[in-house]
C-alpha cells in the first residue's frame, strides 16, 4: 500500500479542508513549526484507517474542532495495482456517519461493507494490523510489549516463518501449546491434582471405593470368622456336656480325694514319730553336753592347782631377785653423786685459771683501745683546724664566679675592640719601624684597636694624638669591670690571682681533711663514742691470785673428775637397767600368780555344784547309755513309717486336678454359652444387612471409577509428553522464527554501530540485548536516545519485511526521532533512505532545520484544490 494524498475538513483546527499531496513512494518529509497540525494529520490517518465510521470514542472525538462539527478524511492510495479512496466521517447523529470506497474512480462499498472490504485491502487485524506497528505517534520512543503492537510483530514473524514455522514457532504453535496447557492445567498444579478438577474428582471416588470395598470384605471375613466359630463352640459345649464325661470327672475326683485323706493321716504318724526322735535326741544330746562340761571341769581344775603352785614360786624368786638389784641401784647412785661433786669441784678450778688468764689479755686489750682513742681524739682536733683554715679561705663557688665576671670583661673587651677604630701601619719595602707608642715600636701590618685616647711617636717627624668618640661598647667593658672589682673586694682580694691563689691553697687543706677523716673512720669505724663505751664495758683489771694452780694442772685434775664420772654413770645405767628388769620380770609373775589364782578359783566354782564330782560324772554317762538305747528304737520305728508312706504331694496334685477338671468345664459350658449368643446375635444382624450383595455392587463400581481414573491418568501423561515435545520443538524453532528480522535489522544497526549484534526476542519480536565492541548489554539499561534509534530500525526491518511479502504498508513517524544527537541523526537517515528504496516513508517533525539534510519528496499542508 502507498498513501498519494491525504484530505482534512472538520479535523481540529481545520475547519476549511486541507491537503498534503504528492506524496511519493519512497521517502516523504512534512517540516513544519509546532501547532502547524502534523500530529493532527497523523490521528485523523490513524483514524480513517482503524477507527469504525460508526464510533464516536475518545480517539473520534478528539479530532472534532473546538466549534463542532463532523470531522471527515479522504485518503487516496494504491495498493495490488488499484487506486483506492476512502472517504470517512464522524458524528453524533447517524446521518453525520458515512463510510465509502472506491476504487480507480468508482465507488465499491459503503458503511460497513466499506469497512470490510478496506481491512481485506490494507491487511489489517482487529487491533491495527501492521500500519499499528509501523506508525509511530509523536513522543513514543520505545517499542510496546504486549497489545496490538506485539500481535502485529508476532503476525508478520509467523507469516514469514510459512506454515511449516508457523507451526513450530508461530501462532499455531501457540495454540497447540495453549490447548495443551490449558488441558493439563484443569486438571494438576505443580504440587499435584487439582482442586475441583475431574482427576481430583476421580481419585477421590477411588479412594472412597476402595476404603468401602475394605470395610465390606472385612465385613465379609468377619461374618465368615464367626460361622467357624459358632460351628466350633457348638461341637464343643455338646462333647463336654456329655453324661458320660461328667460322671467319669466326678468319679476320679471322689477316688483322688480318698487317697489324699490316707496320705493325710500317715503323715500325722510320720510327724508324731519324728516329734518322738527329736525329743529322745535333745535329751541325749544335753546329757552328753553335761558329761563332757563336767568331765573339761575336773581337768581344768587340776590344772589350775599346778599353774597356781607354779606361780608362787616364780614370784617368790623375782621378788628377791629385785631386792638385790635395788640394793645395786642405790649403791651406783651414791657413787655418781660423789663423782659429780668432784667433777663439778675440777672444772671450776678450771674455769678460775683460766678467768685469770682472760683478765690479763683484757688488760692488753684495754691499753689497744686505750691508745686508739687517743689517736682519734688527736685526730679530730687536727680536723677541727683545717675547718677553720678552710673556712677562712675562698670557696669553688666564689672562685666560679670570679671567673665568670672576669669572662664578661674579656667579652666586653674584645667587643670594644671590634666596635672601635684601629689602626695599620704599612712600611715601604726596606723602610725601618720608626713609629712606637709608649715607647714600643707598633708592629706593621696588623690592625691596632684604639678605644681609647692613643699617642704615636713617630721619629723624625713628631706625635699623632688619636681621641675616639664615645660609644656603647666602652660602657659595657665599664659595668664589667666594676662587678669583676666588686666581688674580688667582697672576697677581700685585690686582683684575680691572689683570689686563684687563695683556692688552690683550700683544695689543698680538703684533699688533707679528707685524708684525715679516713684515718678516723679506720680508728673508729662506729665513731668516737661507740669506741668509748666500748673501752668502758672491758672490766677492770684485778690482781693475780697465789693459790690457783696452773692451767695444766687444773686441766689434768679437770679430765681425771670427768673420768671418773663418766664411769660412776654407766655404773649406774647399768643398775638402772638391771632394776628396771627385775621389776619387770617381778611384775609378770606377780600378774602370772594373780591370773592363777582366778583360774583356781573359777574351777573350783564349776565343780561347787557337785559334793562329789566323780561319782556324778558316772551317773551322767550311764543316764547317756540308757537315752541312746531309746533313740535308736525311736528313729527306726521313723524310718519304717516313711519307707510305708504315700506320697503327700502326688495325693494333693490329684485332687486338685481332678476337682480342677470339674471347675473348667463348668466355666467353659458358660463362657461358650455366651459366646454362641453373641454369635447368633452378630451372624444374624449382618445377614439383614446383605452385606455379600453390596460387596459385589462396590467391587463393580470400584473397578469402573478405576477404567476412568487411568483414562484420565493415560490423557494426562499424553498431553505431558506432547507439551515437552511441542516445548522442545519451538525452543528449536525460534532462532528460524526471528532469523528474517535480524536479517533485515543488522544491516540498518551497522549503519550506526559496525560491529552490532542484535537479540530479538521470538514472543516480543523486540530487541532484548545488543552486543557493541564484543560488550553484550540488556537494552533497558541504555540510553533513551539508543532505545529510539533501536525502536525506528526494528520499525524500518517489520516494514522491508511486509515490502517483500507484497504486503507493503507505509511507515509513518511523527517526530519519532526525539533523543538522537546531531552526529547520529545523519546515520538515522541513511537508514531511512536505504529502507525507503523499498517502502514508503512519510516522516513528519517540527525540526526543519536538521531534517534539510534528511533529503527525500519534501510536503506541505496547504488548502486542498476545489
Amino acid at each position: 500500500m502507498k498513501i498519494t494524498t491525504i484530505t482534512l475538513q472538520n479535523v481540529r483546527q481545520f475547519i476549511d479542508p486541507v491537503a498534503i499531496s504528492g506524496i511519493g513512494g519512497g521517502l516523504n518529509v512534512l517540516t513544519a513549526a509546532n501547532e502547524a497540525g502534523k500530529s493532527t494529520f497523523f490521528d485523523a490517518l490513524h483514524a480513517a484507517f482503524f477507527a469504525s465510521h460508526r464510533s464516536f470514542d475518545k480517539v473520534v472525538q478528539g479530532l472534532v474542532p473546538n466549534a463542532g462539527g463532523s470531522p471527515s478524511v479522504m485518503v487516496d492510495f494504491e495498493s495490488a495495482g488499484d487506486v483506492w479512496r476512502l472517504e470517512k466521517s464522524w458524528g453524533r447523529k447517524a446521518s453525520e456517519k458515512a463510510a465509502r470506497l472506491y476504487r480507480n474512480g468508482t465507488l465499491v462499498a459503503q458503511a460497513g461493507e466499506a469497512e470490510d472490504q478496506l481491512a481485506g485491502v490494507i491487511g489489517a487485524q482487529a487491533q491495527g494490523g501492521p500500519a499499528g506497528l509501523l506508525w509511530v505517534r509523536q513522543g513514543v520512543v520505545d517499542m510496546s510489549e504486549g497489545g496490538a503492537e506485539q500481535v502485529a510483530r508476532r503476525g508478520i514473524m509467523d507469516s514469514v516463518a510459512g506454515e511449516v514455522e508457523a507451526m513450530t514457532g508461530g501462532r499455531r504453535m501457540e495454540a497447540a501449546l495453549a490447548a495443551v496447557r490449558k488441558a493439563l492445567d484443569a486438571e494438576i498444579t505443580s504440587r499435584g491434582p487439582k482442586k475441583d478438577s475431574t482427576y481430583k474428582a476421580r481419585i477421590d471416588e477411588v479412594a472412597t471405593l476402595e476404603e468401602a470395598q475394605a470395610a465390606l470384605e472385612t465385613s465379609v471375613r468377619a461374618q465368615e470368622d464367626d460361622l467357624a466359630r459358632r460351628r466350633k463352640a457348638r461341637a464343643e459345649l455338646a462333647e463336654i456336656s456329655a453324661p458320660e464325661i461328667r460322671q467319669a470327672d466326678e468319679k476320679a475326683a471322689a477316688t483322688a480325694a480318698q487317697a489324699l485323706a490316707v496320705a493325710r493321716a500317715h503323715a500325722d504318724k510320720i510327724r508324731t514319730a519324728a516329734g518322738t526322735v527329736d525329743t529322745l535326741k535333745a535329751r541325749h544330746d544335753n546329757a552328753a553336753d553335761r558329761i563332757d562340761r563336767l568331765d573339761r571341769a575336773l581337768g581344768e581344775a587340776s590344772a589350775a592347782r599346778a599353774a597356781l603352785d607354779a606361780a608362787t614360786t616364780q614370784v617368790t624368786q623375782d621378788r628377791a631377785e629385785y631386792e638385790v638389784a635395788d640394793q645395786r641401784h642405790e649403791t651406783a647412785l651414791a657413787a655418781d653423786t660423789c663423782a659429780a661433786k668432784a667433777a663439778s669441784a675440777a672444772s671450776a678450778a678450771l674455769q678460775q685459771v683460766l678467768r685469770a688468764q682472760g683478765a690479763e689479755a683484757a688488760r692488753a686489750e684495754r691499753a689497744a683501745l686505750e691508745k686508739r682513742l687517743k689517736l682519734a681524739d688527736e685526730t679530730r682536733y687536727h680536723i677541727e683546724a683545717l675547718d677553720a683554715q678552710i673556712a677562712q679561705l675562698l670557696s669553688a663557688d666564689a672562685l666560679r664566679r670570679l671567673d665568670a665576671l672576669a669572662g664578661d670583661v674579656s667579652v666586653a673587651t674584645r667587643a670594644r675592640d671590634a666596635a672601635a677604630a684601629s689602626l695599620t701601619i704599612h712600611y715601604a719595602k726596606g723602610a725601618e719601624a720608626r713609629i712606637t707608642r709608649g715607647g714600643q715600636v707598633v708592629p706593621p701590618d696588623t690592625p691596632h684597636p684604639l678605644p681609647d685616647r692613643a699617642i704615636f711617636d713617630i721619629e723624625g717627624v713628631g706625635q699623632l694624638v688619636f681621641r675616639p668618640g664615645e660609644g656603647g661598647s666602652a660602657d659595657s667593658l665599664a659595668r664589667a669591670e666594676a662587678a669583676l672589682s666588686k666581688a674580688l673586694a667582697e672576697t677581700g682580694h685585690a686582683e684575680l690571682a691572689s683570689a686563684r691563689a687563695d683556692a688552690t691553697g683550700r683544695v689543698t687543706l680538703e684533699a688533707q681533711r679528707r685524708d684525715l677523716l679516713a684515718d678516723l673512720k679506720a680508728l673508729a669505724p662506729d665513731g668516737l663514742e661507740a669506741l668509748r663505751a666500748t673501752l668502758a664495758r672491758l672490766p677492770e683489771p684485778a690482781g693475780p691470785d697465789p693459790d690457783l694452780p696452773d692451767l695444766v694442772t687444773a686441766e689434768a685434775e679437770e679430765v681425771t673428775a670427768r673420768e671418773a664420772r663418766n664411769g660412776a654413770k654407766i655404773a649406774l645405767e647399768a643398775a638402772r637397767q638391771a632394776l628396771s628388769k627385775a621389776r619387770d620380770a617381778l611384775s609378770r609373775s606377780e600378774a602370772a600368780l594373780t591370773a592363777a589364782q582366778g583360774r583356781h578359783t573359777r574351777a573350783q566354782a564349776e565343780l561347787s555344784a557337785f559334793s562329789d564330782a566323780a561319782a556324778a560324772l558316772d551317773e551322767m554317762r550311764s543316764l547317756a547309755q540308757t537315752l541312746q538305747a531309746e533313740l535308736a528304737g525311736a528313729t527306726a520305728e521313723l524310718d519304717a513309717l516313711r519307707r510305708e508312706a504315700p506320697d503327700l504331694r502326688a495325693a494333693e496334685a490329684a485332687d486338685k486336678r481332678a476337682r480342677s477338671v470339674i471347675d473348667t468345664t463348668r466355666e467353659r459350658s458358660q463362657a461358650l454359652e455366651i459366646e454362641l449368643a453373641r454369635l447368633d446375635t452378630a451372624i444374624g444382624q449382618r445377614g439383614s444387612e446383605g452385606i455379600e450383595e453390596e460387596l459385589a455392587l462396590t467391587t463393580e463400581r470400584l473397578l469402573s471409577a478405576r477404567a476412568a481414573l487411568a483414562a484420565i491418568e493415560f490423557d494426562i501423561k499424553v498431553n505431558q509428553r506432547l507439551l515437552s515435545a511441542l516445548e522442545t520443538a519451538r525452543a528449536g524453532a525460534r532462532d528460524r522464527h526471528v532469523a528474517p528480522v535480524v536479517k533485515e535489522l543488522v544491516p540498518l544497526l551497522r549503519l550506526i554501530w559496525p560491529d552490532a549484534s542484535p537479540v530479538v526476542d521470538a514472543e516480543t519480536g523486540m530487541i532484548t540485548r545488543l552486543t557493541r565492541r564484543e560488550i553484550e548489554e540488556e537494552v533497558d539499561m541504555l540510553s533513551g536516545g539508543t532505545r529510539e534509534q533501536l525502536s525506528l530500525l526494528v520499525r524500518l526491518a517489520f516494514a522491508r519485511i511486509l515490502a517483500r511479502e507484497g504486503r507493503a504498508a507505509p511507515v509513518i513517524l511523527d517526530d519519532a526521532i526525539v533523543y538522537t544527537d546531531d552526529d547520529r541523526i545523519m546515520q538515522m537517515f541513511d537508514a531511512l533512505t536505504l529502507q525507503a528504496e523499498d517502502v514508503q516513508v512519510i516522516v513528519l517533525s517540527c525540526r526543519q532545520r536538521a531534517f534539510r539534510e534528511l533529503g527525500g519528496t519534501l510536503l506541505t499542508i496547504s488548502p486542498a484544490a476545489g
